[in-house]
């Protein structure tokens, strides 16, 4: 057999990498102009109220040299240490499809944010006095503007790990956006902004409306004296329909206008969604101080020596002898006294704490008033594409969790779509088809999907060993809770925990697929990320990976009852409703983690991990694999206690595994002295040694 033959390159492989590589280029240049058209760069990117927005999320505190600034004269001098030499520092986050205008937005950025941030520092001064020396010196510096191309994870999240490399005050992201909370880094969105004309929409609904209307009075007659004990309040909000309005977020720039146009109609009541607020931390030294200072129960007090109201009510009046006084609660105020429970308001630091802690109620990642009721709601979807079978586009991801949401029993009345780029409205998203070239009905799409999710949920019941996938760089409260709940759920059951941070989810199954000891996986992300990682786990992925709600269905916290959310609002609310309490701790400790469930849901449910189920998977009765978590008397065991046995569920697979790695036998194989090898090439070593 004659040798392989050896191939010289002569520069063609070269010319061909370079030729492929403009391509590329073009093919990027030609997706950016396709996303926003026409438009030019500075109003596509929203360049002006962009920079306003990122100079006002800037810290204008004393801290700063910039908020002593903002606060003195125009004349005060002032010892400026603590600047780095730019103004600010701010990282612009592209997605891929936008990455060919991210040099001319930053050039653009750097000017506005230039001129934005000198109107501000000089709104409050004299334009007629001197500018101090330490004020124009602090002007003559420019800001940091560096680009966030290729994020840790998913493009739809706010990167705050590559943020933080640079020290970044804020974030600006540009295009598509799960609109996940942060609390490390103010982030400012850009969607992309375009015109839109709302006035066939607004028009389609009315007559939608009207004819609706109609049916209804056709089909149901009131009496006489139904009609008459309507007030014209109750006659007017009866005639009203309530909409809930939810959109992809490319319109979020002009969604208001909508909003408003329908409340004009004078035949709609509006909820629109909104971005979640963001949740900045709150240093621990501001808590503790917040949880131990005095306020009177009035909310409003001076001093001890002051009057306890600010209606001019004394002490004598309020009947007590101190209001202000810390022995006395707000529980010592009667009724009729001038401390009304209006006036029992916390201080600003315990404000502050509670927004730290708070969890918005989302919806597709759009925020919802936190008492909306759904079942008095119609859901009206602003969108073009609603193929949530085919999940490449970011914007049916969106969809597709709002319809999970929305279906649901406690969900809307039902379920209206508009495309703006057709002009079609639909009064039955589920029963359209997905696309023009695809018949077939969102609904079995929908049906489809819970039917997988099911399934995965039966074969995760029989899991022993379950790691928790990290799929976000988030670092806000409302994930922190969300980890440390997974992992004490998972060892309340007596099952092994472990936790994996792998990167992009999209190359996570080749990495995963080296712990063959893990039986399920649980993915804490996005919905936008968990959404994508289903197409591929269920072609890659060879164990379940479930949501945090589809892991308390599979340990049993939960019935599968057709409630469906990515939400962690969702699953937090969810569990005040049914009696399973967490305490909410600053680090979200899983040992300090509190679970009551009814009073005793956690003995409840280690009562019934003995009993069998029926597993929909094999046919028949099975019995949980989790390890026995019952107490036991150490003192009557041998050694009464005194010896500690570690046990480790992958320490026991390994055994289990025929191959377990290169073997060292130290002390068993015989040392030998180097020799000299083959010498030559792999078509031809040859015979000649040196």
């Amino acid at each position: 057999m004659s040798p392989p033959r050896i191939m010289f390159d002569d520069g063609s492989r070269i010319m061909e990498e370079a030729a492929s590589a403009n391509e590329d280029a073009a093919a990027h240049q030609s997706s950016s102009s396709s996303e926003r058209g026409n438009i030019s760069t500075e109003v596509y990117y929203e360049i002006d109220r962009v920079a306003k927005e990122v100079v006002e999320k800037l810290d204008w505190s004393t801290n700063t040299s910039r908020g002593r600034l903002f606060l003195a004269s125009n004349t005060a001098e002032f010892n400026v240490n603590d600047e780095d030499g730019f103004l600010c520092r701010v990282a612009l986050q592209f997605p891929d499809e936008l990455l060919a205008d991210a040099s001319e937005v930053s050039w653009l950025m750097e000017h506005a944010i230039m001129s934005a941030y000198k109107s501000k520092l000089l709104s409050q001064q004299d334009a007629t006095a001197v500018i101090s020396t330490s004020m124009n010196n602090h002007l003559q510096q420019y800001p940091l503007i560096f680009i966030l191309g290729d994020t840790t994870y998913g493009s739809c999240c706010p990167d705050e790990v590559s943020a933080n490399h640079l020290n970044a005050n804020v974030i600006v992201h540009y295009g598509y956006a799960c609109l996940a909370p942060t609390e490390s880094i103010p982030v400012v969105y850009s969607f992309g902004a375009s015109n839109k004309n709302w006035k066939e929409c607004v028009d389609l609904i009315s007559r939608e409306i009207d004819n609706k209307r109609k049916q209804e009075e056709e089909s149901v007659e009131k009496t006489l004296d139904e009609k008459l004990s309507l007030t014209d309040d109750d006659a007017d909000s009866k005639k009203k329909t309530k909409l809930l309005l939810l959109y992809e977020v490319k319109y979020h720039h002009c969604i208001e206008d909508l909003k408003l146009a329908l409340e004009q109609s004078g035949k709609v009541d509006v909820v629109l969604g909104t971005v979640p607020k963001q949740q900045l931390s709150v240093s621990r030294n501001e808590l503790s101080q917040g949880r131990g200072s005095v306020s009177n129960c009035c909310g409003g007090g001076e001093s001890e020596e002051t009057d306890c109201c600010n209606d001019g009510k004394t002490t004598t009046d309020c009947g007590k002898t101190n209001c202000s006084n810390d022995n006395v609660t707000k529980n010592d105020c009667n009724e009729g006294d001038c401390c009304t429970p209006a006036q029992h308001q916390h201080t600003p630091l315990e404000s502050e704490q509670k927004e730290r802690f708070y969890i918005p109620r989302t919806i597709g990642g759009l925020e919802i008033p936190n008492d909306l009721k759904l079942s008095e709601y119609t859901m009206l979807y602003i969108g073009d594409d609603i193929d949530i079978d085919s999940i490449n586009s970011n914007s049916r991801t969106r969809l597709l969790h709002i319809l999970l949401r929305c279906q649901a029993p406690d969900g809307t009345q039902s379920l209206w779509s508009y495309s703006p780029l057709n002009s079609h409205l639909s009064t039955d998203i589920l029963d359209s088809p997905l696309s023009p070239t695809n018949d077939t009905a969102v609904s079995s799409a929908l049906s489809r999907t819970l039917r997988r999710r099911y399934f995965l949920i039966q074969k995760a019941k029989l899991a022993t060993t379950i790691a928790i996938l990290i799929g976000s760089t988030s670092t806000s409260y409302s994930f922190r809770r969300m980890m440390a709940r997974t992992r004490r759920r998972i060892q309340s059951t007596g099952r092994t925990a472990y936790t994996f941070a792998v990167g992009k989810l999209a190359s996570a199954s080749s990495k995963l697929a080296n712990f063959a000891e893990i039986d399920c996986f649980v993915l804490i992300a996005c919905g936008e990320s968990i959404a994508k990682f289903w197409k591929m786990e269920r072609d890659e992925m060879l164990v379940p990976v479930l949501t945090p709600m589809e892991l308390d269905v599979a340990l049993g916290y939960r019935a599968w009852d057709g409630r469906y959310s990515c939400d962690f609002g969702d699953l937090i609310r969810w569990d005040e409703d049914d009696g399973i309490a967490e305490d909410d701790l600053d680090d979200c400790d899983v040992d300090a983690l509190d679970h009551t469930a009814g009073g005793d849901d956690e003995g409840s449910n280690s009562s019934n991990e003995d009993q069998p189920f029926f597993s929909m998977i094999s046919g028949k009765y099975e019995q949980s694999r989790a390890a026995a978590t019952t107490d036991t008397n150490l003192q009557a065991l041998p050694g009464k206690g005194q010896m500690i046995e570690y046990s480790s569920e992958a320490a026991e697979f390994l055994k289990k595994r025929e191959y377990q790695g290169l073997e060292a036998n130290v002390g068993q194989t015989e040392a030998k002295a180097a020799v000299l090898g083959q010498v030559g090439i792999a078509s031809d070593y040859g015979e000649k040694t040196n």
